[in-house]
């Protein structure tokens, strides 16, 4: 997966209209919220075989934190 699939694919599991990039500050996105955090945990688990914890998303930032948890 590309860098710029991943942004969209992240578009659709938080279901924004936001233009998302790396630097995007998850706080900052009104729907950053428990539910999209557990959209995006399912989402790393079924594409990137990547398994997350609440802990993980306490200490991510940005969409560019998901990114490299996903390694990309």
């Amino acid at each position: 997966m590309t860098i710029n699939e991943f942004l969209n694919e992240m578009v659709d599991v938080l279901q924004t209209e936001e233009d998302l990039n790396m630097d995007t500050v998850l706080s900052s996105l009104a729907e950053w919220d428990s539910l999209s955090i557990m959209a995006t945990m399912a989402f790393l688990e079924k594409n990137f075989n990547v398994k997350t914890t609440m802990k993980d998303f306490r200490e991510m930032k940005t969409i560019g934190d998901i990114a490299s948890k996903a390694g990309l």
